[in-house]
C-alpha cells in the first residue's frame, strides 16, 4: 500500500506524491555521506599539499572546506538541484514542500540545520521516531521547514504512449512553449504526462473533465495562450512533446 501525499490547486487538479519510505531515505543520507567523506578527504589532500609552503593558512582552509562540506553540501544542492542530492538523486527521492512545490533556499537551510537535533541521542533516533509517528512521515527537520520527501515519479516517454501520426500532428516547438515547458513544477510535469499515459483506459466524460481542469491550470499558471482550434487535449499534447520531446534522438541535423 503507498503513502500518498494529494495537493489540489484552486482549479481542483489534484497532484498525487508517494512518500518516500524510511528505508530509501536512509540509503540516500549513507551515499551522501559517502560523497561528503569524500570530499571531506579531497580536501584535506588539497589543504596537505598547500601545508607545506603555508601551514597556517591550510589548516584554516581546511576547517573552512570542513565547515562547507557539512552544512553546505545539502543545503546548495537541494536548492539549486530540485529538491535532491546525490543520494537522493540515485535512490530516487526528492524534497517538495507541503503545496508541491520546489523548496526555497530557507526551506533547505532550515531542514538541514535541524539535523542537530533529529540525530539526537544518536542514530537519526529522535528523526526516525518522528518520521514513524507523523503521518506524512516528516522528521522534526521537516516539520519544521515545511516540507515533505517524495518518491520522484517516472514519467512514460511520449513516443511510448502516443502512435506515430498522432505525434507527426504536433505543432514544432516555439519559444514560449519552451519557456513555458521549463517553469512547470515536478508535479506538474508528472500530472501531465500521467495523465497522457492513462487517457485511453478513462471513461469520456473523465477524460475531457481532467484534460480540461489541467489544461485551464497550466494556461493560467505558464501565461501560455493557445489557438482557438486547440482543444484542452491537444492543448496538453504539444506541451507534453516539449516537455518530453517523443523522438529526440532523430531530430534533423541542422543546416549552417
Amino acid at each position: 500500500m503507498r503513502d500518498v501525499h494529494t495537493v489540489r490547486t484552486p482549479e481542483n487538479v489534484a497532484f498525487e506524491h508517494e512518500l518516500a519510505g524510511l528505508t530509501a531515505r536512509a540509503l540516500g543520507v549513507l551515499i551522501d555521506i559517502l560523497v561528503m567523506s569524500t570530499l571531506v578527504g579531497l580536501a584535506a589532500l588539497t589543504c596537505a599539499a598547500f601545508g607545506v609552503v603555508l601551514a597556517g593558512f591550510a589548516r584554516a582552509l581546511y576547517f573552512v572546506a570542513l565547515f562547507a562540506i557539512q552544512w553546505g553540501y545539502a543545503v546548495v544542492l537541494e536548492w539549486r538541484w530540485h529538491g535532491q542530492t546525490v543520494g537522493k538523486r540515485v535512490v530516487g527521492t526528492r524534497v517538495l514542500t507541503r503545496h508541491g512545490l520546489e523548496i526555497s533556499f530557507g526551506q533547505a537551510a532550515l531542514r538541514n540545520l535541524m539535523r542537530i537535533v533529529d540525530i539526537l541521542p544518536g542514530g537519526y533516533l529522535l528523526g526516525g521516531v518522528s518520521a514513524l509517528l507523523d503521518a506524512r512521515g516528516r522528521r522534526l527537520g521537516d516539520i519544521a521547514a515545511d516540507t515533505l520527501v517524495v518518491r520522484v515519479q517516472r514519467g512514460a516517454r511520449l513516443k511510448d504512449i502516443l502512435g506515430e501520426q498522432e505525434r507527426a500532428s504536433l505543432l514544432p516547438p516555439g519559444d514560449a512553449w519552451q519557456s513555458a515547458a521549463r517553469a512547470l513544477t515536478a508535479p506538474e510535469r508528472d500530472a501531465l504526462l500521467s495523465l497522457i499515459a492513462r487517457r485511453e483506459g478513462l471513461p469520456l466524460d473523465v477524460r475531457h473533465d481532467l484534460f480540461a481542469k489541467l489544461a485551464r491550470h497550466l494556461e493560467a499558471r505558464l501565461g501560455l495562450s493557445r489557438a482557438e482550434y486547440l482543444s484542452d487535449e491537444r492543448f496538453l499534447l504539444n506541451l507534453a512533446a516539449v516537455v518530453a520531446p517523443p523522438l529526440a534522438s532523430k531530430r534533423p541535423a541542422q543546416t549552417h
